[in-house]
């Protein structure tokens, strides 16, 4: 298995392409082509394969054994390519998340990375806070929420689109978002169409992608999405207590069983039913608790919570029936 990206060894606002070169052999080796000697000669001969000597060669800056090593990782993919052994090595539906991951990396360092700097220009302490979901707790929401090539995601404040070309990717699923700040949004819309480029490269299948500059609780589009959406996300960490509420008010249009994934609850865990509070958008909302550890969000290496709520009417139902009302 290729090695899970490390932000500690290779900072992600820094592009290293003697690094990325090397990340994208090892995935090639192990996803793309369909032959165990191939992989061999590539990733597992830890004396003589193609990585080994690429690493030796970047430790000791000997710029003509890594070219030479290139020039022979070639000419191995040429004879796979002819004998027909190239192609995906997993279910095409299910990409598996190293390889997506790889892949958003590369678009993140071609059009975000070289000027990152703009993405700074915010206002402390408002509601247009920039932060980043990294792709390890990305993963995680995936298997939480059960998200599939059948599901329809929707990421409100969506930023510059990782997440959203990270589902799309994992799970084939139709993945949309939409960001209100100029320069973030701006970067999402550049991100999606280099993802479509990127993974016909790759020759790897995803799921539609759909970015867009707006407010989310003005958009029309969001509204049209809403009653259709199976999983929504809201990183809400910065936001104050009026969007959270315009926001429950958005939620009394989605489905039954949606899971809205937050960074901070829309309803407490002890809410209770009663006449006074029947008919607001916090009753019809079941909430889960979970940790996250450092190296899954941008703005902090300590760990944290996240919740995921899904939208349950029949509480409400029991109620009203209960009091005679329904």
């Amino acid at each position: 298995m290729p090695k899970p990206y490390d932000r500690d060894a290779e900072p992600r606002d820094e592009y290293l392409p003697v690094n990325d070169l090397m990340s994208t052999i090892r995935a090639i080796a192990t996803y793309l082509v369909n032959s165990a000697e191939f992989k061999h000669q590539v990733c597992d001969d830890k004396e003589n394969g193609i990585m080994r000597r690429l690493e030796r060669s970047r430790n000791r800056r000997n710029g003509a054994d890594f070219v030479r090593a290139v020039g022979e990782f070639n000419a191995l993919l040429d004879a796979e390519r002819e004998a027909g052994r190239t192609g995906p090595c997993f279910d095409e539906n299910l990409i598996p998340s190293e390889l997506a991951i790889h892949v958003i990396e590369q678009i993140y360092n071609r059009v975000v990375a070289p000027t990152v700097g703009s993405l700074r220009q915010y206002k402390a302490f408002s509601n247009n806070v920039y932060g980043e979901i990294l792709p390890t707790l990305v993963n995680e929401f995936i298997d939480r929420t059960n998200i599939t090539h059948t599901s329809t995601f929707v990421d409100l404040g969506c930023g510059i689109g990782n997440v959203v070309l990270q589902v799309a990717a994992q799970t084939g699923c139709n993945a949309s978002g939409i960001e209100i700040m100029k320069v973030p949004a701006r970067f999402a819309k550049r991100q999606a169409r280099e993802f479509e480029h990127r993974m016909r490269l790759y020759k790897l299948r995803h799921g539609s992608v759909q970015v867009w500059r707006g407010d989310f609780c003005e958009s029309p589009s969001v509204q049209a999405l809403l009653p259709k959406v199976d999983v929504l996300l809201v990183n809400n960490y910065a936001f104050d207590s009026t969007l959270n509420q315009n926001l429950l008010q958005l939620f009394l249009d989605l489905k039954e069983g949606t899971k809205i994934i937050s960074l901070k609850p829309f309803v407490t865990p002890d809410h209770k039913i009663s006449a006074r509070n029947i008919y607001s958008p916090e009753s019809i909302l079941k909430i889960r608790r979970y940790p996250y550890w450092s190296q899954c969000v941008s703005w902090t290496d300590s760990g944290g919570e996240y919740f995921i709520q899904t939208v349950d009417r029949s509480r409400v139902k029991e109620f009203l029936t209960s009091r005679g009302m329904a």
